[in-house]
């Protein structure tokens, strides 16, 4: 008797065991599928750029660092005494120059791929949508590229929504001194995301930071030349800045949108 009594605990015990097992294999599965769930629910949510916004602002940190490095080693060949020391000091410093200026190719390349994404994900890309107009010949913006203006410059306008038409742009006076209409015709758009300017991506591209800030309530400089001087030495020339003086105004980017 005790022996059947001790082989009925046993299988009792073996019975539970075997429950709790296939418990846990059930709700393994469903944990992962749960998880995989999750993370494609938070890359969703995170938009369809968010890997290509991540490395610009990975590629910017970047710039920022290599900066302070140019920085410190121009601080560092000033205050060296001896001219083995100089020497070194300028070792280092065209060291750092190098590191700078990749770090600004990757940080370019990076808003280049992210204003793709951009457009391809706002419609831009097909020459439709809600872009400024899409790339190549349908971006009002592109014969200034054509003439020397960096083309991610060019890639973000096409993600801008198309302007009002009769709209008054707050930095009409840039245009005025030369500055291609298009840009213009974009601030008359209302504030992107979080209040920012309504041409903030072309800045993010290249575009002198001055021009969005005024575009976003900023106050114009009593000199447009101040301003417009660092698009020239973009590329881009522009008669204001005396890089080709009398050099006639570049076809098509004076024209008003219709």
């Amino acid at each position: 008797m005790f022996r059947n009594a001790a082989r009925l605990v046993l299988a009792g015990w073996v019975a539970v065991a075997l429950s709790l097992g296939a418990g846990t294999a059930q709700a393994a599965p469903q944990g992962h599928a749960t998880g995989q769930a999750g993370s494609r629910a938070t890359a969703q949510a995170a938009g369809p750029c968010a890997k290509q916004k991540a490395k610009v602002n990975q590629t910017k940190k970047a710039v920022k660092k290599a900066a302070k490095q140019v920085a410190h080693a121009k601080k560092a060949k000033k205050h060296a005494g001896t001219a083995r020391q100089k020497h070194a000091a300028d070792k280092k410093l065209q060291q750092a120059k190098r590191h700078q200026r990749a770090a600004k190719k990757h940080l370019k390349h990076a808003r280049a791929a992210l204003a793709k994404c951009q457009r391809e994900h706002s419609g831009g890309g097909g020459g439709g949508g809600t872009g400024g107009g899409g790339g190549g010949a349908d971006n009002p913006l592109q014969p200034a590229c054509d003439a020397g203006l960096p083309q991610a410059i060019c890639d973000a306008f096409a993600t801008l929504p198309v302007p009002a038409p009769g709209g008054d742009s707050p930095i009409q006076p840039l245009c005025d001194a030369g500055l291609p209409q298009p840009i213009c015709d974009a601030a008359t758009n209302p504030p992107g995301p979080g209040g920012a300017s309504p041409i903030q991506p072309l800045c993010d591209a290249g575009l002198p930071q001055a021009i969005c800030d005024a575009a976003n309530g900023g106050t114009l400089p009593s000199d447009p030349g101040t301003v417009l001087d660092p698009v020239c030495q973009l590329g881009l020339p522009l008669p204001i800045c005396g890089a080709l003086p009398g050099l006639p105004g570049l076809p098509g980017l004076r024209a008003r949108a219709a």
